[in-house]
């Protein structure tokens, strides 16, 4: 089977942002949140490169480069990532095609996989970052479908903006129930954790519910 895999909330897990305020000599109820724009920046390609990112982050808050670079590596580059999931993620790539799906920076996605040994696992990594486009526009879901009519599975902790737009692309919407969220209808596939879904896929594949 073909797997999209959303990174942030499914795989790994970011801590608020704002937690690491202090770093940058910032109030951390700043609105608009000067962090939070930075990352938008480089999320949606207006920014290319880490070192831009820090330039940016560097003129919105007035701290320093090594200030800048401390609080990237505290908040992006610094992730939950359970070892569970590093064992799911080496399970699922055995016997299925796996593409990451993110709103994220490349140069991070990367860095976090590799830092934890799973780079390998995924046959493609599609990230706003590169498509100058977040979730849900429709480009990002098209360069995730396979060449062939194999059938296709996303996996995600956000249904109404991340798994809605790919069931009208054919995706399976497997969702990672969250309390954060009440989905506009149901999605196929409801799973309580990641851990889920190799036993889902070993059975009858993510049937839908619905």
């Amino acid at each position: 089977m073909h797997l999209v895999l959303d990174y942030g909330g499914v795989i790994v897990e970011h801590g608020d942002e704002r937690e690491q305020a202090h770093i940058l000599g910032v109030d951390s109820e700043t609105e608009p949140y000067p962090g939070w724009l930075a990352y938008f920046a480089f999320r949606d390609g207006f920014v290319q490169r880490t070192a831009e990112y820090v330039e940016l982050l560097s003129t919105l808050t007035g701290a320093s480069h090594d200030a800048c670079r401390e609080y990237l590596e505290k908040t992006w580059l610094d992730p939950e990532f359970p070892e569970e999931h590093v064992d799911v993620l080496r399970d699922l790539a055995d016997d299925h095609t796996l593409v990451l799906f993110s709103n994220m920076a490349r140069p991070w996605v990367e860095t976090v996989l590799s830092e934890y040994g799973v780079r390998e696992c995924f046959d493609d990594l599609v990230v706003s970052s590169d498509l100058r486009r977040p979730k849900p526009h429709p480009k990002g879901y098209f360069e995730c479908l396979p060449e062939g009519d194999e059938s296709v599975a996303f996996v995600s902790d956000e249904y109404n903006e991340d798994l809605m737009m790919g069931e009208t692309l054919g995706m399976t919407s497997v969702w990672i129930e969250s309390d954060e969220e009440t989905p506009y209808r149901e999605p196929d596939v409801r799973l309580s954790t990641f851990g889920d879904l190799p036993d889902v896929l070993s059975t009858d594949g993510p049937a839908p519910v619905r």
